[in-house]
């Protein structure tokens, strides 16, 4: 009977012993979860890069791009979302990409006043210029990494795979658009590095215009 009793005594001590190192091991688990959320609020979350390209209304920069056939070229880029783009490269190329209405033109200096056309929903650059971009919930994001002081996205339409993917990659103190990588389904790429990059409150709507440039070039003829 004592036998029995010292036992049960015994496992309550145990049990109560139990209680007490689980409570002393409370604040290290507060402590861990609290540093999950501090590091959920990094500024290279894929939360916080969401939220920048959805507030992403206007940027211009220069830019250099790494072409597929391993030359380089260099101009201004424009970008208005939703849907607008401009791509305007230096002397000797000359090119200009405008993106509008949903296609993407490219003018040739060196070719016919009508510009080459595409619609723009076949070019997975689309992804970004949509009115509402959500990295969280849309399935677009096919891989994100993140390191120091950079986060590595890339980007594809789940329903659309064979339309190709974007890389992105973001950087600074407030992780901003540096540079971005268009993969196409044929395995080719374009690779696009951004500088000097700026966030004009307004723009001309007519940079953008394939009508006006065209009949622009047909003018001057």
């Amino acid at each position: 009977m004592n036998f029995n009793i010292a036992s049960k005594e015994n496992y309550n001590l145990i049990v109560q012993v139990g209680m007490i190192i689980n409570f002393l091991k409370l604040p290290l688990f507060v402590a861990f979860l609290t540093t999950g959320s501090i590091l959920k609020a990094d500024p290279y979350s894929l939360a916080n890069i969401s939220q920048y390209l959805q507030n992403l209304k206007i940027l211009k920069a220069d830019f250099s791009q790494n072409n597929p056939d391993e030359t380089m070229s260099s101009g201004t880029i424009l970008i208005k979302r939703p849907g607008r783009m401009r791509f305007e490269y230096y002397k000797p190329d000359k090119t200009l990409v405008l993106v509008s209405a949903g296609a993407l033109a490219i003018f040739d200096p060196k070719g016919d006043e009508e510009p080459i056309t595409y619609p723009i929903k076949n070019n997975p650059i689309s992804l970004i210029l949509k009115g509402e971009v959500d990295l969280l919930n849309s399935g677009i994001v096919e891989d994100y990494k993140v390191s120091i002081d950079e986060a590595f996205l890339t980007i594809r339409d789940p329903k659309k795979p064979e339309r190709g993917s974007v890389e992105l990659v973001f950087a600074g103190v407030k992780p901003e658009l540096e540079e971005f990588t268009i993969k196409n389904q044929n395995g080719s790429f374009t690779s696009i590095y951004l500088k000097d990059v700026e966030y004009p409150q307004t723009i001309s709507e007519t940079l953008f215009s394939i009508s006006l440039e065209t009949d622009k070039r047909t003018k001057f003829k």
